[in-house]
């Protein structure tokens, strides 16, 4: 039996296991800000040096982790498994069938997808990876240089759109603007527009605004990240009727977010615009677990916020209850309760990673969206998604309100990928933006799914 899983046609580099290359590819995350261009220029290049490894390696060994029976992460053992034999090459002679057999069994005659690997040049492949990294200025500077390269071909196009949302990411509408106008001179055609779903402030959340109406997505993890975005929310309310937060995916809270999303309450609870709070059980579930009756920590914020939510809710006997523990455990008077303010009241959640504004789409209802930066390892999003999947032959991502993902997080999405096609599914992800659209390419993704490139 021959065996093509994962074999690559333009770059070969020797196998590592997928948890060593995404510990690689952690050197090219965010670290102290270069203070000049050389040096900019100096961590892309470095980062370009292991773009051959990262490409060609993270594909094939991906498939071996998620192909396996009980499809769990990668572990110590799995890893050791993975890295022993050398999986074969289509084509090489050298590399014996027998290897993939013994690795996955009867799975690799099922498994036989050919993946051709990225066919971006390198420097869009930098860009692209640096980015996902959140090095947002070296990746501006390599693409910068890149605009006027003759020898990008037909990539030179990609080039300008992933700048241009790269300024867009950044929340620089200057800098936007003027390059929108130098595309539209260099290619004769009308430039992308400014998209408010993927500027400065989402953060991992979707906003999308409708009506006088704006409604934003919160991310499963709220940290300090979430900062900038509530003070965004609060700046934005003067223009608008009615805001909706939506809290249903949210799974835990620190202390930091905790304050920002009390200072968020506290102003909706002295304005005359409405607020519209959806999943607030989720969110009071994930402030409850943040804390622990008789630990006095540094911040109350977390039991403030339980409480906030509760009021919400308008559950008065949990609020009570909470606020004895708050008073045993501070040793204070415990906070007394009164009805939520303001335009304040609760919304009917939405289904985690589902998109509710995608019933009029092309690709027709129910949707499995991903939102605003999706970092790190993607254990919540993929367990939506497998959910979401399990229903369904042909599998659509709605990637429309994506702003960034991380290289580790593509590579668990690769992953699924992989183990949906091997059930029989077909995957499509709907217009990422072109930086993310740059990094599947890289990833390889195109090889296994069907990706729509936005409509400018």
């Amino acid at each position: 039996m021959v065996f093509s899983l994962f074999s690559r046609k333009e770059r070969q580099a020797p196998r590592r296991t997928r948890e060593a290359l995404l510990a690689r590819s952690a050197d090219s995350r965010p670290g102290p800000c270069p203070d000049t261009e050389a040096a900019q220029r100096e961590a892309a290049r470095r980062t370009e040096e292991k773009i051959d490894q990262i490409e060609s390696e993270m594909i094939a060994v991906a498939a071996v982790a998620r192909a396996s029976v009980d499809r769990t992460p990668l572990g110590a053992a799995t890893a050791a498994r993975a890295e022993a034999p050398t999986l074969p090459r289509a084509g090489n002679p050298a590399s014996p069938p027998d290897a993939a057999a013994a690795l996955l069994g009867d799975q690799a005659g099922a498994m036989a997808i050919d993946v051709n690997g990225s066919a971006l040049p390198s420097v869009l492949e930098e860009a692209a990876i640096l980015y996902s990294n959140g090095q947002s200025q070296p990746a501006a500077l390599a693409l910068q240089q890149a605009l006027g390269d003759a020898g990008l071909g037909p990539s030179q196009s990609l080039a300008w759109l992933m700048l241009l949302d790269l300024h867009q990411a950044l929340g620089d509408r200057p800098a936007f603007d003027a390059l929108a106008l130098e595309y539209a001179a260099r290619f004769e055609s009308s430039p992308p527009g400014w998209n408010e779903q993927l500027g400065t402030g989402s953060n991992a959340a979707r906003a999308v605004t409708a009506n006088g109406t704006a409604v934003v997505d919160f991310p499963a993890i709220l940290d300090a990240s979430i900062d900038a975005q509530t003070d965004s929310i609060v700046a934005a309310s003067a223009r608008r009727r009615e805001t909706t937060v939506d809290f249903s995916r949210v799974e835990a809270v620190d202390a930091d977010a905790a304050d920002a999303l009390l200072r968020l309450f506290r102003h909706f609870e002295k304005s005359p615009k409405a607020l519209v709070v959806r999943g607030a059980e989720a969110l009071f579930s994930a402030a409850r677990n943040a804390i622990e009756p008789g630990r006095r920590d540094a911040s109350d914020g977390g039991w403030m916020l339980a409480l906030q939510a509760l009021r919400v809710l308008g559950r008065q006997q949990a609020f009570e209850d909470l606020s004895i523990e708050y008073c045993v455990t501070y040793e204070v008077s415990p906070p007394s309760w009164e009805p939520i303010g303001g335009g304040i009241r609760a919304g009917d959640p939405v289904a985690p990673g589902v998109s509710a504004q995608l019933a009029s789409a092309h690709e027709g209802p129910g949707s499995f969206a991903l939102r605003g930066d999706v970092l790190g390892r993607m254990h919540a999003e993929l367990q939506a998604l497998r959910a979401h999947a399990a229903l369904r032959g042909d599998v659509f991502v709605d990637c429309r309100g994506l702003r960034r993902m991380e290289f580790v997080a593509a590579g668990d999405l690769l992953n699924e990928v992989v183990a949906l096609r091997s059930a029989g599914k077909q995957v499509v992800f709907v217009e990422p933006n072109y930086l993310v659209y740059a990094l599947m390419l890289v990833m390889g993704l195109q090889d296994l799914a069907e990706i729509r490139r936005r409509k400018i």
